[in-house]
């Protein structure tokens, strides 16, 4: 993992600012597409995909221990990985996994934690694969910040060499007796005014984001910022994702033509789930297959994952693909489509037409379907997400969004009041005018002021 700034918070302003981390790993929010026996190929590219997911830094108990958690908005609990647990002491889990236990939580080196209880996580994240533990409380430590009697999950049992931290709704935690999440908590603890946060994940060549608990940081995004409803749950009919309708999607082409996809889904707009914590964009199979055609990509074996040529940056360096919700259109630039896998000397895939194969970060929802029986929704993962900027406001049940102003070196903080105000509410902030910089990736830690003060980073 790639080492994290310290988060800043300000008791004044309720407002807490934590820096995300990139890191390796593939991650779908929802089980993947079967494989077969003999598609080990698959797995493999699955297992050594790079980059793709963000990582931030806390401290757990009394004295705090560090452990790096995955950021997802796609899960609701947090869990943390235990020193006993399988990947730490069992030789066949690491093979398995190809992994060792990183950071893990001792619950005898903390005078602060307290076990809820026992055997109550099970969460599941991909098919076969899941976390099964403990319910505890302790204090957790994030940008400054300390939350007193946080409700984690103490995972024995492992899918992965990381924990989670979720950031959904707490009517989406994995079990029946419901408890305050961590966005529950700094709000009702006063540590943050409203229960909202920013995500800015910024360029996939910087190595990461930041996240605003309680603010806005208007220098992150261009022109006015657009509220969209969250909508109840295509699977539960009820507020347990952050869940937005898609009205257009769209590809334009360096030579300037567009291609507008089209799908009965579209025409009564498509729900879609905002998921930090997936790597790749699900879309239904009809438009996924649109998609597919007009930019070349080939499906693999029975796995149906799609790839493309390696080249297709050189080929179509101003592709885009466009996504519409309401007033708002986000590009995706075609670096964020394409993922090389395994480099030049081992990417030529068996049956697919290009000299080297890249993993294509647009991808049927076919596989979901057996089990989640519901083809017409999309899972929008960080893929997406890096060329937005988004306000997730669960107070006032609302997503903010705009266009992401990639590399930004300079902050401009609101707060954002209990109402979901900060200047004249969400439809009031409007960020810079254009994008700011030449879109090259910044190294460099930004210095951020709340209100309307500007600060440049060290060295900017």
């Amino acid at each position: 993992l790639l080492a994290l700034a310290l988060g800043t918070s300000s008791a004044e302003d309720h407002v807490v600012e934590f820096s995300l981390s990139r890191g390796s790993v593939l991650r779908t929010g929802l089980s993947l597409p079967p494989l077969a026996r003999r598609a080990t190929l698959t797995e493999d590219l699955i297992n050594n995909i790079t980059d793709t997911a963000y990582f931030v830094d806390v401290e757990v108990g009394s004295p705090g221990q560090k452990v790096s958690l995955l950021f997802d908005t796609g899960s609701s609990d947090t869990w943390v990985i235990s020193y006993r647990a399988d990947l730490c002491t069992d030789p066949s889990v690491q093979l398995t996994l190809n992994s060792k236990c990183l950071d893990t939580y001792d619950p005898a080196k903390s005078s602060t934690y307290s076990l809820v209880q026992t055997g109550g996580l099970n969460i599941s994240y991909i098919a076969g694969a899941g976390a099964f533990g403990d319910y505890f409380t302790d204090d957790l430590s994030i940008g400054g910040a300390v939350i007193k009697k946080l409700q984690m999950g103490y995972a024995t049992v492992v899918p992965q060499a990381y924990g989670i931290m979720g950031l959904g709704f707490s009517s989406n935690v994995a079990t029946l007796s419901k408890y305050p999440t961590i966005m529950d908590q700094l709000s009702s603890q006063g540590l943050i005014t409203s229960k909202a946060f920013s995500l800015y994940l910024n360029d996939v060549r910087s190595e990461g984001g930041t996240i605003l608990f309680g603010g806005v940081d208007q220098d992150k995004f261009i022109g006015p910022l657009t509220v969209l409803p969250i909508v109840r749950s295509i699977f539960t009919g009820n507020f347990t994702q952050f869940e937005v309708m898609v009205s257009a999607l769209s590809l334009r082409f360096t030579n300037g033509t567009k291609t507008d996809l089209s799908s009965p889904a579209l025409t009564a707009s498509l729900p879609a789930i905002l998921d930090s914590g997936t790597t790749l964009t699900y879309l239904p199979n009809n438009l996924a297959l649109q998609v597919f055609r007009a930019v070349g990509a080939e499906t693999y074996g029975v796995s149906g994952l799609a790839f493309v040529d390696c080249e297709l940056p050189n080929l179509q360096p101003e592709l885009t693909m466009n996504f519409t919700f309401g007033s708002a259109t986000i590009s995706v630039p075609v670096r964020d489509l394409v993922l090389d896998l395994l480099g030049a000397s081992a990417s030529a895939i068996p049956g697919l037409p290009f000299e080297r194969s890249c993993y294509f970060t647009i991808q049927s929802n076919a596989g979901f379907q057996a089990s989640r029986r519901a083809p017409n929704y999309a899972l929008i993962g960080s893929n997406f997400l890096r060329s937005a900027y988004v306000v997730y406001d669960m107070d006032n049940l609302q997503i903010g969004i705009a266009q992401a102003n990639l590399n930004s070196t300079t902050s401009k903080i609101s707060e954002l009041k209990a109402n979901g105000s900060a200047t004249g509410g969400l439809s009031g902030l409007t960020g810079v005018a254009a994008q700011q910089t030449s879109s090259t990736p910044t190294t460099t830690a930004t210095t951020t002021t709340s209100s309307s003060s500007t600060t440049a980073a060290d060295g900017g």
